[in-house]
């Protein structure tokens, strides 16, 4: 062995050798055992969108509120709409609910859910803020084609106590991973509204009917019991990108059915459709 430590002509002992490897196996193992533990860690994110039951939450005026919001989403058009029992509380003017498009009472990925909704707003929308209750009745003029709530309305406060319900412990200003609509790249092919028709008929009809006015529990798509000109799902990009993840009833993100040229197709067909004009003053979207 030189003076340095180092052995001769880079030749070493085999026992040395063999302690050497050991030490490297043992390394190796550590490092691997360290990032896996990482990765492990990291693969058990929240699962934000777990379904929230508010029947299981205890007696009490704050939980009432709670429960009273889901079923607004779930049984809009009963509670609120057209042709609620009380007359007064009619403030959608159309037969959708508001689960039609917010899937799963809010909690499914990529179809407009509430869980980082709370967290969300005010917001910063074109140069201007805009509260929760805003945004909401921006809800009941355009995609339910009604008027707004009054904000201290017993119906305004659910909703919101049932939205920020959703949200319990996400973070604050960040909307997690799912929420709004999924990016859908532009389409290759000009949007068809007769491509768009003949998927209809081949994918949408046993739902929706072939007037596209639905059958039980499922909305209109077009005609007057529809959304207005000035909502959404009138947007062209926006119905596109809700179509392809999410319809037919039953898919999701994961496992899409449509290409995305067939959602936008039929968002072009279905977009061409009458359906009650756009509020005087009102900005296009929800």
């Amino acid at each position: 062995m030189a003076a340095s430590g180092v052995w001769a002509g880079d030749k070493m002992p085999a026992q040395s050798r063999g302690k050497t490897v050991a030490v490297l196996i043992a390394l190796v193992v550590a490092v691997a055992a360290g990032v896996g533990g990482g990765y492990l860690l990291w693969g058990r994110a929240t699962d934000w969108y777990a379904v929230k039951n508010p029947a299981t939450l205890p007696a009490g005026a704050e939980n009432d509120l709670v429960r009273y919001g889901r079923d607004l989403v779930i049984n809009t058009a009963e509670l609120i709409g057209r042709g609620a029992s009380d007359p007064a509380l009619a403030y959608a003017g159309n037969d959708l609910k508001c689960t039609n498009c917010h899937i799963n009472a809010g909690l499914k990925p990529f179809a407009a859910p509430f869980v980082s909704t709370y967290a969300s707003y005010p917001l910063m929308v074109d140069d201007r803020v805009i509260t929760l209750p805003e945004r909401i009745n921006g809800c009941m003029t355009r995609s339910m084609n009604g008027r707004p709530m009054p904000e201290d309305s017993r119906e305004m406060e659910a909703i919101i106590a049932y939205i920020r319900y959703l949200g319990v412990g996400t973070p604050e200003g960040v909307r997690v991973a799912g929420m709004g609509l999924m990016p859908l790249p532009p389409p290759a092919e000009a949007p068809s509204a007769a491509r768009g028709q003949a998927a209809f008929e081949a994918t949408c009809v046993r739902c929706h009917g072939g007037d596209g006015q639905g059958t039980l529990g499922v909305p209109p798509l077009w005609g007057d019991g529809s959304f207005n000109a000035a909502a959404g799902m009138a947007d062209l990009r926006m119905a596109a990108a809700f179509i392809r993840v999410n319809m037919p009833w039953g898919v999701n993100y994961l496992d899409p059915l449509l290409s995305g040229q067939q959602a936008w197709d039929l968002a072009a067909f279905i977009d061409q459709k009458p359906r009650p004009p756009r509020p005087a003053g009102s900005l296009p979207g929800d």
